[in-house]
C-alpha cells in the first residue's frame, strides 16, 4: 500500500485564507473551502452583493462549482456597477472565481481571473497589502497544477514575504507547507523537510502540542522521510501524529481527516518494514473509522480496501486479496460508475485473478474426471511447494524486520527459486523481487535494488499492462530508485 496520503484540506495547491486583516482570528491553516480570499468585512458594498457572495461560498463548500461560479459572477456584476471595475472587492470575487476554475482544472481561465485580481490589487493597494497574499497563493496553485514548479515557488514566496511582514501572529505556517509540497515536487527533499519543520514550529508555538495542525505537520515530515526510504524516522513522526490524534479524541475533539491520515500512513510504513499483520490491523482500523463517519459506500473506504489488498498480496494471501478488491470494486461501481478509470482498473485486476483461478481449477477438475493420479500428485506437490515458497518469503520479511538483511536476502532468493519451480506464480515472484529491492535499498546497494525492481516491473507490465494502477506504482518506485542512483553519482 504505497498510496501515501497528504492533507488535501489544510494544504492544497489552490488553498486560500480567510479573515486576512484579523490575524488573531486566523486559523493558521490555508483552508481550501474558504476560497473567497481576504477579509470581506473591511470593504463596504451592498447587501444584495454580499448575499450573492454568501450563497456562492455555500455552493463552493458543497462542491457545487457551477452554481458557485454563476453566483459569484452575478455578485461581481453588481459590485462593478456599484464600485467600478477596479475596486479591490472585485478582485476578491475574481479570486473566488479563479479558485473554482482551478478546481475544475480550467487553468487558462483561472489564470486570467487571478491575474486580473492581482492587477487590480497592485494598482489600488500597493505591493505589500495583505489582500495580495491570497492572490499570490492561488496563482501559485495554478502553476503548481500545471507542473510549473519554479513559477509556483515564486508566487508562494511572494505570499510568504507579505505574511511575515504582518507581524509575529501570522499565518506563515500554512505557506511554509505550500512551499514544502512545492519543494518536494521539484525533488528538493531537504528543503521540503526544512519548510515542514518551520511550519511545525509555528503550529507548536501557536497551538501547543495537542492540535490537528500539529498532527498534519508531523504527517508532512513523515511523508518526505517515507519517500527517502527512511522508514524508522517516518514511523517516529507518525507515532507523534497518532498520539496527538488520540489525545484530541480523548478530549472530545475528533478530527476524521487527520486521524485516518495518520493511521493509514503509519500502516504504509509498517508494510514497508515488513510488519504486515500490524499494517493490516491498522488499515482495518482506518476502514472502521471511515465507515462509521461516512458510511460503507464511500470512495475513501474503497481506497482502504485496496490498501488492505496490497498487504494481503505481499503475504500471498490471494483469497483475502481478491475479497478486499471485490469489496473495493463494489463501492467504486456504486459511487463512480462502471466507466470510471478506478473502476476499470479494478475490473482488469480481478479479471486477471479470476482467469488464473479458473484455469487452475479447470485443470484440476479435468485431472479428476480423467482419473489421472499422476496429475493429482503433481497438484498436491505444487501446493506443498507453494506453501514452502510462501513460508520462505515470510521468513525473509521477518529477517528484514529484525534487521538481518543478509538472512532476508537468502530467504528471498530461496523463495524465488521455489516459486519459479511451481510455474504460474508471476505475481508472487514480483512481490519477492520488490522485497529484495527494498532490502538492497536499506543496504545502500542501489544498483542491485534497481535490478530487482526492474524484474518486478517487467512482470507487472506483462501480466497487468502499463496502464494498470499497480504497474504505475512500480514504475514510480523504479524511477525513484534511478533518480537516487543518478544523484549519488553526480
Amino acid at each position: 500500500a504505497m498510496r501515501w496520503i497528504c492533507d488535501d484540506d489544510t494544504v492544497k495547491s489552490n488553498d486560500m485564507i480567510d479573515n486576512k486583516d484579523s490575524h488573531k482570528d486566523a486559523t493558521g491553516t490555508l483552508s481550501k473551502r474558504n476560497c473567497y480570499g481576504a477579509n470581506k468585512g473591511h470593504y463596504s458594498y451592498s447587501d444584495p452583493a454580499k448575499e450573492l457572495i454568501r450563497k456562492g461560498q455555500a455552493f463552493y463548500e458543497n462542491h457545487d462549482l457551477k452554481n458557485a461560479k454563476n453566483t459569484w459572477q452575478r455578485a461581481m456584476e453588481v459590485q462593478t456597477t456599484e464600485l467600478g471595475e477596479d475596486h479591490p472587492v472585485v478582485a476578491l470575487t475574481l479570486n473566488g472565481l479563479g479558485t473554482a476554475l482551478t478546481e475544475e482544472r480550467n487553468f487558462n481561465e483561472a489564470f486570467e481571473k487571478l491575474s486580473r485580481a492581482l492587477e487590480i490589487q497592485l494598482k489600488q493597494l500597493g505591493e505589500k497589502h495583505g489582500d495580495l497574499m491570497a492572490t499570490y497563493v492561488n496563482i501559485g496553485g495554478v502553476f503548481q497544477e500545471q507542473h510549473n514548479y519554479e513559477k509556483a515557488e515564486e508566487m508562494f514566496r511572494k505570499a510568504l514575504d507579505i505574511e511575515l511582514e504582518a507581524g509575529p501572529d501570522n499565518n506563515a505556517a500554512g505557506l511554509y507547507q505550500h512551499l514544502a509540497f512545492n519543494m518536494k515536487s521539484q525533488g528538493k527533499d531537504s528543503e521540503a523537510i526544512k519548510m515542514h519543520k518551520l511550519a511545525l514550529a509555528r503550529f507548536l508555538q501557536k497551538h501547543g502540542e495537542v492540535h490537528k495542525d500539529v498532527a498534519f505537520a508531523y504527517n508532512g515530515i513523515a511523508g518526505l522521510l517515507f519517500g527517502q526510504e527512511r522508514f524508522d524516522d517516518a514511523l517516529q513522526m507518525l507515532d507523534k501524529s497518532v498520539e496527538v490524534c488520540n489525545r484530541l479524541q480523548s478530549q472530545g475533539d475528533f478530527h476524521l481527516k487527520v486521524h485516518e491520515q495518520s493511521l493509514a500512513n503509519k500502516a504504509s510504513v509498517l508494510e514497508r518494514l515488513g510488519n504486515f499483520e500490524a499494517a493490516a490491523e491498522m488499515f482495518d482500523e482506518v476502514r472502521k473509522i471511515q465507515t462509521a463517519e461516512r458510511g460503507e459506500m464511500h470512495p475513501t473506504v474503497a481506497d482502504t480496501y485496496e490498501d488492505l489488498a496490497e498487504v494481503y498480496l505481499a503475504q500471498d494471501l490471494i483469497e483475502d486479496y481478491v475479497n478486499a478488491l471485490t469489496k473495493a470494486l463494489e463501492i467504486r461501481r456504486t459511487v463512480l460508475g462502471e466507466d470510471h478509470p478506478s473502476t476499470r482498473e479494478l475490473v482488469a485486476t480481478l479479471d486477471f485473478e479470476n482467469r488464473r483461478a479458473l484455469r487452475l481449477n479447470g485443470e484440476g477438475m479435468a485431472a479428476n474426471a480423467e482419473g489421472d493420479p499422476e496429475k493429482r500428485l503433481r497438484e498436491l506437490l505444487s501446493t506443498i511447494q507453494y506453501e514452502n515458497a510462501k513460508s520462505l518469503n515470510d521468513e525473509g520479511m521477518a529477517a528484514r524486520a529484525e534487521g538481518d538483511p543478509e538472512k532476508a536476502i537468502q530467504r528471498f532468493q530461496e523463495a524465488l527459486v521455489a516459486y519459479q519451480e511451481i510455474g504460474d506464480a508471476d505475481r508472487s515472484i514480483a512481490v519477492v523481487y520488490q522485497n529484495i529491492s527494498a532490502v538492497k535499498v536499506g543496504q545502500g546497494l542501489l544498483e542491485d535494488a534497481i535490478a530487482a525492481s526492474a524484474e518486478s516491473l517487467k512482470i507487472h507490465r506483462r501480466t497487468l499492462g502499463d496502464d494498470h494502477a499497480y504497474t504505475k506504482e512500480r514504475m514510480d518506485d523504479h524511477r525513484s530508485l534511478l533518480k537516487r542512483l543518478l544523484e549519488t553519482r553526480s
